[in-house]
């Protein structure tokens, strides 16, 4: 609370007149110059302008330094003004600044009261007004319960349909784009201009350059799992589907990324349409980190207040086969290593594992295994091996692209009871070579998977056979001070076709204009062609992978 403190009227007409009382509702020669309330402003007993009487004259009006848009509350008591406001708008830190939802907030001394506020500079919501067709709305980007020395600019909160993963064409770098705008390397870039080239590449404007970004991500993703009630200490049933609970998953690079719902009847739950990327999943009290490419099948999570809950996962990004790379009558063999996780906040003694699966798509090799003790927040690791059998063999995956197979991991504590998981594995028929080459010195190409995570570039890519879904294959003279012809294979190569074509000034038009996804060429498998990037024009060729053919 600040206070100006003036003279209360009656005190000052009782030191005047001992015998004479003076109302303050009454302006008189024996008042002059003391002062009353009107309302929320003051008033002072004053001469008339033409001095042969005296009238009640504004003097002070208590809303002024009061302000109410920082939840300042002015008040006149006795003359005296007051000015009161809520815990969380009184500030120590001068000229810090601070997020207050999308208004940013200065520490700010007042200028008719002792004290400093939190009061707005500038209010986000329609800062990205101009570039409606990525943004829906303005943010401030500092870190929520943190003051900051400098002013931050608006952040942009991007919509549904653009967030995720982006990936920079002229640089090796990854931004996010999300409700609480963009980053690079958990910096937060503060952007002047944002244009849709596409609804896979646009062009942002940031501190003096600009530069093309293309999707990394999917908006289209899929997570399951299943909520059971979990096995107490004293040995009730455990195992039961649960419906009617609360599942939260959150982005792990966006907090405003989040998707809630209830379980179903028997515990199945399923989220559609999300962005792909790190989840945390919540059910009841247990939250488990996971990331989602295009599809995850998470298992089952335990329902429990107290005790210890058990969660299994999976920990390598292992792209598994079901035949050898140049032999379709053989499998593979994989080892797979699982961490196995108590998410409770008691001990979970003497804890065993055993793993086991029906599918015949797999010759599974997994002992029983004594995992010890495992502490609240901890986890420990469990490795098996699998044999992939080939899909040619067995009738019902003939014409699959791949296949999920489900492991059932049942953990025992030394109560006897039982604690069931499941950990899912994707087998793909078989890999394919994708061939890259060019006459450039730096590596020119981007290889997007199906599902648009970007894959490891060298002259031969092995990739998984994928007749049912599309690669994307960019290739780029932004970042390169050169040009040249380049050359791309599927599934074959041939060098003397490749070296023959380069020589051909032909290839330098023959698939043009390619400069958009829109306009993407298709390359089918089994097939070859060659093409030219011209460094002047900052050329960009997009190629679609067809293997359906």
């Amino acid at each position: 609370m600040f206070r100006k403190t003036v003279l209360n009227c009656f005190m000052a007409a009782t030191l005047a007149s001992l015998a004479f009382l003076v109302s303050c509702d009454s302006c008189e020669s024996s008042n002059l110059y003391e002062k009353r309330c009107d309302g929320t402003k003051v008033e002072e007993c004053q001469h008339s302008d033409g001095w042969d009487s005296e009238e009640w004259k504004p003097y002070t009006d208590c809303a002024e330094g009061c302000p109410s848009s920082s939840g300042g509350s002015p008040k006149c008591s006795s003359g005296s003004c007051t000015c009161s406001f809520p815990e969380n708008t009184v500030c120590n830190s001068t000229n810090y600044y601070r997020c207050n939802g999308s208004n940013i907030e200065k520490c700010t001394d007042l200028e008719n009261y002792n004290g400093s506020v939190w009061q707005q500079v500038k209010n986000c919501s329609n800062a990205f007004a101009s570039n409606g067709a990525i943004v829906e709305g303005g943010t401030c980007p500092l870190e929520s319960g943190k003051t900051y020395y400098d002013e931050p600019g608006c952040a942009p909160k991007i919509k549904k349909a653009f967030r995720g993963k982006w990936h920079r064409l002229d640089e090796n770098r990854d931004y996010y784009l999300g409700t609480n705008g963009i980053t690079y390397s958990s910096s937060t870039v503060i952007p002047t201009h944002i244009v849709r080239i596409d609804d896979n590449m646009i062009e942002l404007t940031a501190n003096d350059e600009t530069f093309r970004l293309i999707r990394n991500s999917i908006t289209d993703a899929k997570l399951k799992l299943n909520v059971k009630r979990a096995a107490s200490l004293t040995r009730s049933p455990s195992g039961a589907g649960v419906g009617g609970i609360d599942v939260i998953i959150e982005n792990t690079s966006d907090e405003g990324e989040v998707y809630e719902q209830q379980s179903g009847s028997n515990g199945n739950t399923e989220f559609n349409g999300i962005v792909s990327g790190g989840y945390y999943i919540s059910v009841g009290n247990t939250t488990v980190e996971q990331n989602v490419s295009d599809y995850l099948n998470a298992g089952n999570f335990y329902l429990g207040s107290k005790g210890y809950i058990y969660k299994t996962t999976k920990t390598q990004n292992q792209l598994f086969y079901s035949e050898a790379r140049n032999d379709s009558t053989k499998g593979n063999k994989y080892d797979i290593t699982l961490e196995i996780h108590n998410l409770g906040d008691t001990d979970a003694p003497a804890t065993s594992i055993s793993l086991t699966t029906n599918d015949s798509a797999v010759k599974l090799t997994a002992e029983p295994e004594i995992l010890g003790t495992i502490e609240p927040s901890r986890n420990v690791s469990y490795s098996f091996s699998i044999e992939t059998i080939p899909f040619d063999t067995i009738s019902s995956l003939k014409n699959a692209a791949y296949h999920d197979v489900e492991f059932a991991a049942a953990v025992k504590d030394s109560k006897g009871e039982i604690w069931e998981d499941v950990v899912t594995v994707r087998i793909y028929k078989k890999e394919v070579p994708i061939y890259l080459h060019s006459d450039m010195w730096s590596n020119p190409f981007i290889l997007l998977s199906p599902h648009r995570t970007i894959m490891s570039m060298s002259n031969v890519v092995w990739v998984p056979y994928r007749p049912d879904a599309k690669y994307k294959l960019i290739a780029q003279s932004l970042s390169l001070n050169e040009e040249g012809a380049y050359g791309i294979g599927v599934g074959t190569w041939d060098d003397e076709k490749w070296q023959s074509e380069k020589k051909n000034p032909d290839i330098i038009t023959s698939y043009e204009p390619n400069n958009l996804e829109s306009q993407a060429k298709t390359i089918h498998m089994n097939s070859q062609i060659t093409s030219y990037l011209n460094k002047g024009e900052k050329d960009i060729d997009f190629w679609i992978i067809d293997m359906s053919k």
